[in-house]
């Protein structure tokens, strides 16, 4: 039989995974996308552990808290949910502006093409009428 968590540990793995959650938005904020990546394991981790623990303690082992330990679980609670909000808006708005961003790329390297290759337009008709014709006098 497993070991039932307490609410301490619960608190323990909400306080580490926002934490976790919090640099991440940082990251994302300063654009260090490649410091990211090795971020995902460990959120990932931290988030199946904190469910599991969630669904083993139960809403009879929260609701049983009182004093101390019920404070401290609602402000690891709240600290939670509200760090990822703010990483779910982060990572949204910096997936826009790549999107966009790779947009101005592909239009920038598709205009420089139709420049660059093939034939160019056409040019405009000179006002000037062409010299039609020239007469050489050959009695000299």
């Amino acid at each position: 039989m497993t070991e039932q968590p307490d609410a301490a540990e619960l608190v323990t793995l909400a306080g580490t995974l926002t934490a976790l959650l919090e640099r991440e938005t940082g990251l994302v904020r300063d654009m260090k996308i490649a410091e990211i990546a090795p971020l995902q394991a460990d959120k990932q981790d931290l988030t199946q552990r904190f469910q599991k623990a969630l669904v083993a303690l139960g809403t009879a082992g929260t609701a049983a808290l009182s004093g101390a330990a019920r404070r401290q679980w609602l402000a690891a609670g709240q600290r939670l949910a509200a760090a990822a909000m703010e990483n779910e808006r982060a990572l949204r708005i910096g997936r826009a502006a790549t999107e966009r961003l790779v947009a101005a790329v592909v239009s920038a390297v598709k205009q420089s093409r139709n420049y660059s290759t093939g034939y160019s337009r056409r040019r405009a008709v000179s006002s000037e009428q062409p010299v039609s014709g020239i007469a050489v006098d050959h009695r000299l």
